[in-house]
């Protein structure tokens, strides 16, 4: 989902650009390094490798481009302090976020279905 810059601080691209660039431009908890190409691998220890060639890259499915983003660890997205963000891979924080979603998508249904029943 894109990112509504609405619901965040005037300057929050300034600020998650720090937050990742304090984090070493990896994620903070997989480490994945930003803007590299990976192989997720279930099976590993390691929740991702670095894609090594041009091959691996067309012909993986499990290729991915590590995007980092910045989690508020507490969901208030008006709460910048710094001890309250995160840099993230997207798989890492589609997982911290995962029950947030799936309760969201739940009152969404739940709201759908009252509204058709309306009609």
């Amino acid at each position: 989902m894109p990112c509504n810059y609405k619901n965040y601080a005037a300057n929050w691209k300034w600020l998650s650009k720090q937050i990742i660039s304090d984090a070493g431009n990896k994620c903070e908890l997989c480490y994945a390094p930003n803007g590299k190409f990976v192989v997720r691998n279930p099976d590993c220890e390691y929740p991702w490798e670095l894609a090594k060639s041009v091959v691996s890259k067309t012909s993986c499915s499990n290729l991915t481009k590590i995007v980092l983003t910045v989690h508020h660890i507490d969901a208030d997205k008006k709460n910048n302090n710094k001890q309250n963000l995160i840099a993230l891979c997207q798989r890492c924080h589609l997982r911290l976020d995962l029950h947030r979603h799936i309760t969201n998508r739940k009152k969404t249904k739940d709201q759908q279905s009252s509204q058709e029943n309306l009609l």
